[in-house]
């Protein structure tokens, strides 16, 4: 197992923010643009995404996840999903309803 080193820097102007502890407020919304997001996810759904690396997008990982709260909101908290099979076809584009996925990718 390798490991990839992160580092990030931002430079702001005295006037542009206020650090509180480890926080730091600022009006500077381009630091979003400029620096990559973090995302906290738990460790089955990062095995999950690990075996599409390299086809995903944002947006997709982004469908998937807004995708498995709907399903779950709206069926039984017993159902568990085939989420391979949810993301297999959010990656070949397929728009389907989220009553499609309820119906088709439920584990029996």
């Amino acid at each position: 197992m390798s490991k990839v080193d992160f580092s990030f820097n931002i430079s702001l102007d005295d006037s542009e923010f206020i650090q509180v502890g480890d926080n730091i407020y600022t009006t500077q919304e381009s630091i979003h643009r400029e620096q990559p997001a973090i995302h906290f996810i738990g460790s089955r759904c990062l095995d999950i995404l690990k075996h599409f690396e390299g086809r995903l997008t944002t947006k997709i990982i982004n469908d998937w996840l807004l995708l498995i709260k709907a399903m779950d909101q709206t069926t039984s908290s017993r159902n568990k999903w085939d989420n391979y099979k949810i993301i297999e076809e959010l990656i070949n584009g397929q728009d389907h309803s989220v009553s499609w996925y309820v119906n088709n990718c439920a584990v029996a």
